[in-house]
């Protein structure tokens, strides 16, 4: 049976009605309504997924699989305080990482404004290795850069764009370019620039390079499933932090002691802890992010252990 947004013709009673024929326990049938009008079926789905019932993959006998069925106790409104708290948690996220993202455009324009205003376009300025790598799809990954980055100048509708090319040629140089580029393209330069810029830019968070760009690739993965209303609370991550050496950061060795912490968000939200209080140590930021996870709300089939937040995370030097 195909899932009901799929079926334009179904009414949201319908919807509802499938639901709760498959298990799901519904308090409040009006209110339901109301939250799948105004959510929808679609993006409320991958917040019961965790409600529903699990068998034996039949091809696999390792492995398990999803079924429409829902665990018995399983109810609608828990899904609706999941999609709710892990708004909030987007917002949190997104609020560290503007943060991030202007001091990164900075410690980048500062860097390699020195070298050249425009030392970004060419690859002596950049380590050649990385920038001159050869990419799957054809071009070397400055090559690739370079298009995407300036598309985003051409596309920008700014007034210093146009104020720029009313009075001087392009190219745009570094200082002014870093203000059109959005995190993932700036998380990019950082992995192609000069190693010397590199080592700079990490020693002002009192980090190696390596962790840094680690790092900051982690939050560009974060930031790209915030931006567009996507599930975080429990996602995989991709682009899993570094596990620092003691002597960069002893408050964040402890991921290392449990791949979930690095596989789920909670080392997204360490990393961004860590970040925020370099560059303003006076932010309530941690605090936040630390209420907001002992707030999760109560409910079968889901906690913060799924998030990473395993147990006694709170107690853990980061979030004090």
């Amino acid at each position: 049976m195909l899932p009901p947004y799929t079926k334009p013709h179904l009414s949201f009673a319908d919807q509802l009605a499938l639901l709760v024929q498959r298990g799901l326990v519904v308090t409040d049938p009006a209110r339901a309504i109301l939250h799948l009008q105004r959510i929808g079926y679609g993006r409320l789905t991958p917040y019961w997924q965790p409600f529903q019932q699990l068998v034996p993959d039949p091809n696999d006998a390792t492995r398990t699989v999803r079924t429409e069925q829902f665990r018995p106790g399983a109810e609608f409104r828990h899904a609706v305080d999941l999609y709710l708290f892990d708004k909030q948690l987007r917002l949190l996220f997104l609020d560290a990482i503007e943060r991030i993202e202007v001091a990164l455009r900075v410690d980048l324009a500062h860097a390699m404004g020195k070298r050249d205003p425009f030392a970004h376009r060419s690859t002596a300025f950049l380590d050649a290795r990385r920038a001159n790598q050869a990419m799957p799809g054809g071009g070397t990954r400055h090559q690739n850069w370079l298009t995407k980055a300036d598309g985003a100048i051409a596309r920008s509708k700014d007034d210093w764009i146009k104020e720029f090319y009313a009075t001087y040629s392009p190219p745009v140089p570094i200082w002014m370019a870093v203000e059109a580029w959005d995190f993932g393209t700036l998380s990019w330069l950082l992995e192609m620039a000069h190693p010397n810029d590199r080592a700079a830019i990490a020693k002002r968070y009192g980090l190696l390079p390596n962790t840094l760009v680690s790092w900051i690739k982690t939050l560009a993965f974060v930031r790209n499933i915030s931006a567009h209303h996507a599930r975080l609370w429990n996602a995989g991550i991709i682009n899993q932090p570094l596990v620092p050496k003691p002597f960069e950061t002893s408050q964040l060795v402890h991921i290392g002691s449990d791949l979930h912490r690095r596989t789920r968000v909670y080392g997204a939200a360490v990393v961004a802890s860590y970040f925020v209080g370099r560059i303003n140590p006076g932010t309530s930021w941690p605090t936040r992010m630390k209420d907001h996870w002992q707030a999760f709300p109560a409910m079968p089939f889901a906690s913060p252990v799924q998030g990473g937040f395993l147990p006694g995370w709170d107690a853990e030097a980061i979030w004090a």
